[in-house]
């Protein structure tokens, strides 16, 4: 299946936006289709400013509504002890 065809059958979509490549080419496929999305970009400690504001240039090039969610990521214990996964023996 074709992006095109996939908005054309699906007219409303949310898309997580990260402003790099995959999701920038998802956004702009979505809106050259004619659907009615909402990109969603998720603001943690994690994410440089410069990612933000490429975001933001690319859904306004794009004419796309995005949404910004902020998560204070660093309130998680287990992320912030960043745990090693016990890797498999064998």
């Amino acid at each position: 299946m074709e992006l095109t065809e996939f908005f054309n059958e699906n007219p409303k979509a949310a898309i997580a936006f990260s402003g790099g490549v995959d999701s920038s080419y998802l956004l702009y496929a979505a809106v050259s289709a004619g659907a009615e999305v909402i990109a969603y970009y998720v603001k943690s400690a994690f994410q440089p400013q410069f990612e933000l504001e490429d975001a933001k240039r690319l859904a306004d090039c794009l004419h796309a509504k995005l949404r910004i969610l902020g998560i204070d990521i660093l309130k998680y214990s287990d992320i912030v002890k960043n745990p090693m996964p016990a890797w498999p023996q064998g």
